[in-house]
């Protein structure tokens, strides 16, 4: 081979990016993310700022401003990750739980133990992205819709002259988030599940009638004593 053929054939190769890098990188990235939404949470929008975010990550100023250009820019980046997380999740609660019935159950649950483990986290998604506005408040809109639209699917199984007004599902969906507003407004992110039994009766009843919704809340009370039976058996 010629000598100048070798000098050029690092030029063309391409070159394997370094994975354990690359690893690195989204890693820390990803604990920007949670950090942001945690300081925000904790603090609340307009008191969070860089300095806060990089307190809670352990990362460097540098190291911000190479993924994120500004405090903004990293909430509204954060926001879209983590609510699209939550709405996945929740959606495929419901799907799996092998009825419309039992899937709004799974997915108030999972909600609920999601607000009890991150409540800064919810407080940001929730609370603090009105504040925020932007880009962030837009897909907060969309995650409820999403959510609606999932809840008012079982209009189809209901008679056409039997079934509830169309905006029914954003009304089911926003007493949800009034419920879990409240609890972390009031400092006790547990204090949640005492709404799922009339939660349950509110979404099941605007769809089902009266006697589905009686079943339903009744089925929360017991959910609730068997998940603080089982509390107060593994702190003993």
């Amino acid at each position: 081979m010629r000598q100048e053929a070798c000098a050029t054939a690092p030029e063309l190769l391409p070159v394997a990016a370094d994975p354990t890098a690359a690893d690195a990188d989204a890693a820390l990235r990803e604990a920007t993310m949670e950090a942001a939404l945690s300081a925000v949470g904790g603090l609340g929008y307009r008191a969070t700022s860089v300095k806060a975010i990089l307190e809670r990550s352990g990362g460097h100023r540098a190291q911000f401003y190479e993924q994120f250009g500004s405090k903004e820019d990293c909430f509204e980046q954060a926001y879209a990750t983590w609510i699209e997380r939550l709405g996945v999740g929740l959606l495929g609660a419901a799907a799996t739980a092998g009825g419309w019935r039992p899937g709004v159950r799974a997915a108030l649950t999972g909600l609920f133990e999601f607000v009890e483990e991150r409540p800064e986290i919810v407080r940001a998604l929730l609370v603090e992205v009105q504040v925020a506005g932007g880009p962030a408040l837009a897909r907060r809109e969309e995650a409820l819709e999403r959510l609606a639209t999932t809840i008012d699917s079982v209009r189809g199984q209901i008679e056409p002259d039997a079934r509830p007004p169309e905006a029914t599902g954003m009304f089911v969906v926003g007493g949800v988030e009034a419920c879990v507003c409240d609890a972390l407004a009031a400092g006790n992110p547990e204090r949640v599940w005492d709404s799922l039994p009339e939660l349950m009766h509110f979404a099941v009843g605007s769809y089902l009638g009266r006697e589905a919704a009686e079943e339903e809340h009744e089925a929360a009370q017991d959910l609730i004593k068997r998940r603080r039976a089982e509390r107060e058996g593994e702190t003993r």
